[in-house]
């Protein structure tokens, strides 16, 4: 909503006044400090810890009272309290807001619409994870944290610590950064940004047209060049498939399971479907314009796609079926990849039982690398392979609760026979390797953070306004 340029806001206004009061402090009396405090020893600011579920040990609430009194607070802080909550809202101002109202009445102003004269709030939340910065109107407007990159910067200090279980460090580093007007979060947009971005508005339509320029020949070159790969490998691939088609329907082993022949099917069908599309590209030539490459870009891409997942195919059929007929050199390669992701496993996890089945199929793997002759070998692997999903699958269950698979993300699967990250076993009996699981929920961690580390000011109390706010960790 677009307010008057003329009305000024009561928040702004309490702002405006606290500046003025802090330029005549400044011209009748100096100031020590970064914010006109009185000399060290003439201040004292009491130091509350609301803890109603034990989560600090008495050595911690000691570190939090001794050091806050150690910090270069303005005169306006009179009162800063810590608060822990085991549980709260999704919105912690919520549940500060709420906690004060019913339990501590102190923290609040008379008419019950914002915090107190003189308090700083640090408070977090376990469940959910969410860390905030509350202050009276007076503190807020000497330390500027209503809002900003102040607040905003003093929120992001707390985090590293309570990621890492420490609450009492992560409290204190609150306080800290609130009290030291230097912290402040990054831009969203770099100054050079700027400038950048009203080029573009002076550039305009020359600008526009330069840019629709270039991305046409980018799209010309990367169809010219996809183009020519293709017409490189289809040929010879097609020459060679009756041959992939024998040795892939010649796979005997349990890894050789429905699913595995399911995919190649898959990609052998849409090869041999690449017969149409090739026929609409035969009027393509070196010398041909960038408006026909461009023109036929969709045709070409799909060819592309086609030929490299299949040359992927082949090129695992043929290591499964050497590895099926007893050459030791891939067994060995094979039974690396699964000692690597084991390993991986047995590190990845904080569950020790669960630590330890890894490393004993780990030494499984071991000693069947040692015996790459065996007339059971695909057999034992395939069982090692089934025992190890079950590990794998326990970990992401336990820890990485978060992870969307395959069965309601569909770009959350096992590599397939055409990829490129396909391994022999992988999605045998639906087996995810520990690596991959690994890195989808670490990019739901990082999604989540960033869809969430941006601070709230608001509260669902629409009566109350205080000043800080809250924000994810």
């Amino acid at each position: 909503m677009i307010r008057p340029t003329s009305a000024l806001s009561p928040r702004l206004i309490v702002v405006l006044a606290a500046a003025a009061l802090l330029l005549l402090t400044l011209w009748f009396g100096g100031a020590p400090s970064a914010y006109g405090q009185a000399p060290a020893g003439e201040q004292t600011v009491e130091v509350g810890v609301t803890d109603a579920d034990g989560d600090l040990s008495d050595g911690d609430v000691d570190l939090l009272r001794t050091e806050t009194e150690r910090l270069d607070l303005p005169p306006q802080v009179t009162h800063v309290e810590y608060l822990v909550f085991a549980e709260g809202r999704d919105n912690l101002n919520d549940t500060v807001e709420r906690f004060a109202q019913s339990d501590r009445p102190d923290l609040v102003s008379g008419d019950t619409e914002k915090w107190a004269p003189g308090r700083l709030l640090v408070a977090v939340s376990w469940d959910p994870q969410r860390n905030g910065i509350y202050c009276g109107d007076d503190v807020c407007a000497a330390m500027d944290l209503f809002e900003g990159r102040h607040l905003d910067g003093s929120l992001e200090a707390m985090k590293d610590p309570l990621r890492r279980e420490n609450t009492a460090a992560g409290l204190l580093a609150g306080a800290t950064a609130a009290a030291d007007p230097t912290v402040l979060a990054e831009e969203e947009f770099p100054p050079a940004l700027g400038w950048v971005l009203g080029g573009i508005g002076v550039l305009g339509a020359g600008g526009a047209g330069a840019a629709v320029v270039a991305s046409r020949k980018k799209k010309a070159a990367t169809a010219r060049e996809r183009f020519d790969r293709v017409s490189q490998e289809y040929g010879r691939v097609a020459g060679e498939l009756d041959g992939i088609d024998v040795r892939a329907n010649s796979l005997r082993s349990p890894l050789a399971d429905d699913e595995l022949r399911a995919q190649w099917q898959d990609v052998r069908g849409r090869f041999l479907e690449l017969d149409t599309v090739m026929s609409r590209l035969d009027h393509l030539r070196p010398d041909s314009t960038d408006a026909d490459f461009r023109k036929a870009a969709d045709d070409i891409d799909t060819a592309d796609t086609t030929v490299a997942q299949m040359m992927r195919a082949e090129t695992n059929i043929d290591e499964m079926f050497r590895m099926e007929q007893g050459d030791a050199d891939v067994r060995r390669r094979q039974l690396g990849e699964l000692h690597e992701d084991m390993l991986e496993a047995a590190l990845g996890t904080s569950d020790e039982r669960l630590a330890t089945e890894a490393r004993e199929l780990d030494a499984r793997a071991d000693e069947l690398a040692r015996d790459t002759a065996a007339d059971d070998f695909m057999d034992r692997y395939a069982r090692l392979v089934v025992d190890y999903r079950v590990v794998v699958e326990a970990i992401r269950a336990r820890e990485m609760a978060d992870v969307e698979t395959a069965s309601d993300a569909g770009d959350r699967r096992a590599p397939r026979l055409y990829d490129r990250d396909w391994r022999v076993g992988h999605g045998y009996g639906g087996f995810v390797p520990f690596a991959m699981v690994s890195s989808w929920h670490a990019h739901d961690v990082q999604a989540a953070q960033a869809a969430s580390s941006g601070t709230t000011t608001g509260y669902a109390n629409a009566s109350f306004s205080g000043g800080g706010g809250s924000s994810s960790f």
